[in-house]
């Protein structure tokens, strides 16, 4: 943006006494830009600003009018140092002063303090809201800057606050010119078809001239005034009025890209929590899924273990002991029937068919029990004087069987190559081939049971694996 000074004249309120202001034109305005204030002016009196008493009648607090005087005169002089410390001791002591304070906000803007100017006057505007004067000079400061919408908003509270005040609306008037030229300049930039807007390009810089010669005198820039006033204060109210629609409008559309942007941005971030959310749970999960089938896997090889080591030990004293058990009938047959042996083989061999045929009878059904579950019958398949290989007694034994064969998958339990021996009137020995199945477990032992009869049925008494 170019530095040159174009346009019109921004004007700022001064605190001089009127009289001052009055001797001040007399002697001719100053006319100097601001720092950063392209395209705007301020018209200074008193060696600085335009005097406007008005603001000193509606004060709260007076100042001492020695000291409003010896700071005023110090700032025509150019002595801005000694203003300012002047203008501070005064006011450490009189923090009240409203004449000081806004001759406080004049020196920071001579020295180029515009920060400090601003905090002094949004202070004084804060404090005595009733005063347009404070109001004004922001808007100067806020113009400098290059935020036109913060001085026009400014302005029009200076406006609010005393709707007579002259300085407010001729200022507002000039920032919306400036801004209505800007955007017709930028617009023909854009597109330099558009030949309706270089007529009111042309206009505008008519009516507020591109260049002014500093100094001049009151005269002139009264006479210069005075022959532009009328369509001046006609084009301007025109171009306020549009300036003022055509903001209204960008701030529209600025809160209505302001809402569509926060809007998708609510609706992306609850869509990537909600799909974290998602993934976590899922995550989760198969975490659990991966836990509970380890641990399942893990206690059935537990459970396989442990069952197939009892067996296995309880087959190896049940062989132990139906090979004792034989042997010593083998001795005793021996030694107290040699002689009978011979006479009775007849009828031996039918007993022993006999037996051998209710032995193979009562393993199946042991067996078929077994298969199916039904631990009534199972059990029946035992003797009561049954001694488990475990040492645990009778009872125990069978609620462990119970908690072994209920509620497995489908068991099968199939004998093969069953052979008896050591059949007597009430004992036998039975040998056989036992395959067993559930699920996925399977296994091949060879089993021995000793059985003995009670009541008329053959029982088991000793029950081993191998041999």
């Amino acid at each position: 943006m170019s530095t040159s000074p174009e346009h019109a004249l921004f004007r700022s309120s001064h605190p001089a006494s009127l009289a001052s202001a009055q001797g001040q034109r007399k002697r001719g305005v100053l006319v100097q830009p601001l720092p950063r204030l392209p395209r705007v002016w301020m018209r200074r009196t008193a060696a600085v600003l335009v005097a406007c008493a008005t603001f000193w009648n509606a004060s709260a607090v007076y100042a001492d009018q020695a000291v409003v005087e010896e700071v005023s005169g110090l700032l025509e002089q150019g002595h801005l140092d000694q203003a300012a410390k002047r203008a501070d001791a005064y006011l450490r002591n009189n923090p009240g002063d409203v004449q000081v304070r806004f001759l406080q906000g004049v020196i920071a803007t001579e020295q180029g303090s515009t920060a400090k100017a601003i905090d002094v006057f949004t202070a004084l505007a804060k404090d005595y809201p009733q005063l347009p004067e404070p109001f004004n000079n922001l808007a100067v400061l806020y113009a400098a800057q290059g935020d036109e919408r913060k001085a026009v908003d400014v302005l029009e509270s200076a406006i609010r606050t005393n709707p007579s005040y002259a300085t407010a609306h001729e200022n507002l008037g000039d920032l919306y010119a400036r801004m209505a030229s800007e955007a017709y300049a930028k617009a023909l930039q854009l597109d330099d078809s558009r030949k309706a807007l270089q007529p009111k390009l042309s206009l505008i810089k008519q009516i507020f001239p591109v260049q002014e010669t500093a100094p001049q005198t009151v005269a002139q820039a009264q006479t210069h005034s005075s022959n532009l006033s009328n369509t001046r204060a006609q084009e301007a109210a025109r171009l306020t009025a549009q300036a003022q629609q055509a903001d209204q409008v960008q701030k529209k559309q600025d809160q209505e890209r302001e809402q569509q942007a926060k809007a998708k941005a609510e609706q992306a971030a609850a869509e990537k929590a909600a799909a974290e959310q998602r993934l976590a749970e899922e995550k989760k999960a198969a975490d659990k899924l991966a836990a509970d089938k380890a641990a399942a896997d893990k206690l059935a090889a537990q459970t396989r273990a442990a069952e197939k080591a009892a067996d296995d030990k309880l087959a190896a004293e049940r062989a132990a002991a139906a090979r004792a058990a034989q042997d010593k009938e083998e001795q005793k047959t021996a030694v107290t029937a040699p002689a009978t042996l011979a006479a009775s083989s007849d009828s031996s061999k039918a007993g022993t068919t006999a037996a051998a045929a209710a032995l193979d009878a009562a393993v199946k059904e042991w067996a078929d029990a077994w298969a199916s579950q039904n631990m009534e019958r199972y059990f029946a398949a035992y003797s009561t004087h049954f001694k488990p290989a475990d040492g645990s007694s009778f009872s125990q034994w069978k609620e462990q069987r119970t908690q072994r064969i209920v509620g497995r998958p489908t068991i099968s339990v199939q004998v093969r190559n069953l052979k008896t021996s050591a059949i007597t009137a009430d004992s036998a020995t039975v040998q056989f081939r036992q395959t067993y199945s559930s699920g996925a477990f399977k296994a091949s032992t060879q089993k021995t049971l000793r059985m003995q009869k009670e009541a008329g049925k053959w029982r088991i008494v000793h029950e081993g694996t191998g041999g």
